[in-house]
């Protein structure tokens, strides 16, 4: 089943818009080099227009190969300003992810037999700051189907809940759609943009992060997107790549996105959001394709 796995994840790789014009930044590049400073060892130059921490921006890394296998699943958590936050590994604090992973590991040891081995993490797991739709609950995002499962108890989920079986169903073979998926609500927006700013887990993307939030927030007002949401997201791997950036948007899938600062953040909207064109030159890996069917 694995190798099924990963020959699906070949073939989604290969259908992959990427866009065929030259993106206008390399990685961590400037709009406005400061040429009176003198260009770090790593290859970090800072921006006149967006200015940020010279400390952090040295220890980017700027040259190692980024990209990794493609995933098919990202379970959000909408956790708002919740305690996870507080914590490096958001799995250690009662909540939503300690919640998930006792599930998880339930089953492993009632359904171990059927599981996937050696998978290279196809589902990603991570919190967000959007805050849940009602209160002492928290909201579930699910992509790359765009659907909502609302109001979750964070510290409790019954094995006959729906929440475990779509969980259920995602652990049994993530490949699969899951059944019934279309009773779920449907997320609002077309884009979804995520960006790491887990302080805790690592100042790069924790400082770096608000400042590509506020960027994109700003842009997308300044040009009436209505159907764009920004949210900050819990570490998902590569914090050396900062700034980390995920967008989920309908026909296009999900994708990683690194080394981005806010200087990107214009023609990043531009050529993804607007254009349904995946950036090569700054791409790290696919994490949902499409649809899963």
């Amino acid at each position: 089943m694995l190798k099924r796995v990963l020959q699906r994840s070949t073939r989604l790789y290969s259908t992959i818009p990427f866009d065929q014009k030259p993106f206008p930044f390399s990685r961590f590049e400037p709009c406005c080099p400061d040429l009176q400073v003198k260009k770090a060892e790593n290859g970090f130059i800072p921006c006149q227009a967006h200015p940020m921490p010279v400390v952090l921006g040295k220890k980017i890394e700027l040259k190692e190969e980024m990209t990794g296998p493609s995933g098919l699943r990202h379970v959000v958590a909408c956790v708002g300003d919740g305690l996870e936050w507080t914590r490096a590994k958001v799995e250690t604090i009662p909540g939503i992810m300690q919640t998930i992973m006792n599930l998880e590991n339930y089953w492993l040891k009632t359904e171990r037999p059927t599981i996937i081995e050696d998978n290279d993490m196809p589902v990603l797991k991570t919190i967000t700051d959007k805050p849940s739709t009602t209160e002492d609950k928290v909201d579930i995002m699910l992509f790359p189907e765009f659907k909502l499962i609302t109001a979750v108890d964070p510290l409790h989920a019954d094995k006959d809940s729906r929440f475990y079986s779509i969980l259920n169903s995602i652990w049994k073979n993530p490949s699969l759609p899951i059944p019934d998926i279309n009773e779920l609500k449907d997320i609002k927006a077309d884009s979804i943009v995520l960006v790491c700013n887990h302080t805790r887990r690592d100042m790069r993307c924790g400082k770096i992060g608000p400042l590509i939030i506020e960027e994109f927030k700003r842009v997308i007002q300044e040009q009436g997107l209505t159907n764009v949401e920004v949210w900050g997201t819990s570490h998902f791997g590569g914090h050396k790549f900062a700034g980390n950036v995920i967008i989920h948007q309908r026909g296009l899938g999900g994708h990683m996105y690194g080394n981005v600062r806010q200087c990107h953040v214009p023609a990043i909207i531009d050529r993804h959001i607007k254009n349904n064109k995946v950036i090569k030159e700054i791409w790290r890996r696919q994490v949902t394709p499409l649809s899963i069917e």
